[in-house]
């Protein structure tokens, strides 16, 4: 039994321009509905091991959609909002102008310090992880290949759930657009 664990394509949006914090919200929405960046494509080693799963799974979001679809347009498909990236806070009220990834940055360490400032807690997504990790395993029972095309940060919390379950794969699976990690049990020892 595996389950693949596949960060989206890269969206075609600007991530270079430095905006000011107030405008973070908006560039996150903005990057939210942009399409993927088709230049960029999956690795052949993504491409060969994505055909074995027959069921792939994907977050609400348009390039985790897309992504999935230009993966496995063969498989079935299940949008889950269980799936969905865990949400940066955007309430910077500064004027600075940075760079949106460093904007990110700074987003994502104060989240994991306890600011949510309207988004869901890392407790919560910590507690969403946990499910989106048991829906994967429920259906590896089924399928023997599964495979999840989501988001960084909730692959993270994900893999960190399907390691302490006893699957064996990387701490952490790949960051990077199209990157992956693999998770394998034997079927007899699951507890789901």
């Amino acid at each position: 039994m595996k389950i693949i664990l596949v960060r989206h394509g890269r969206p075609a949006w600007d991530f270079r321009t430095p905006i000011c914090g107030r405008d973070f919200g908006e560039w996150r929405r903005g990057e939210d509905e942009a399409p993927l960046d088709l230049s960029a494509r999956p690795s052949p080693a993504l491409e060969q091991v994505i055909r074995a799963a027959t069921c792939v799974f994907a977050s609400p979001l348009r390039r985790s959609r897309e992504s999935a679809a230009l993966l496995a347009p063969g498989a079935s498909h299940v949008v889950a909002t269980e799936f969905r990236e865990a949400d940066l806070p955007c309430g910077f009220r500064f004027g600075l102008r940075l760079r949106p990834e460093l904007w990110g940055l700074l987003a994502r360490s104060a989240w994991f310090c306890g600011w949510s400032a309207g988004v869901d807690s890392f407790r919560t997504v910590r507690a969403r992880a946990a499910t989106a990790a048991r829906l994967l395993q429920e259906r590896g029972v089924h399928d023997d290949v599964v495979a999840l095309v989501g988001h960084g940060m909730m692959n993270i919390l994900i893999a960190r759930e399907l390691r302490a379950a006893g699957w064996r794969g990387p701490r952490m699976p790949s960051r990077r657009h199209w990157g992956f990690g693999i998770y394998e049990r034997n079927p007899i020892s699951l507890n789901v």
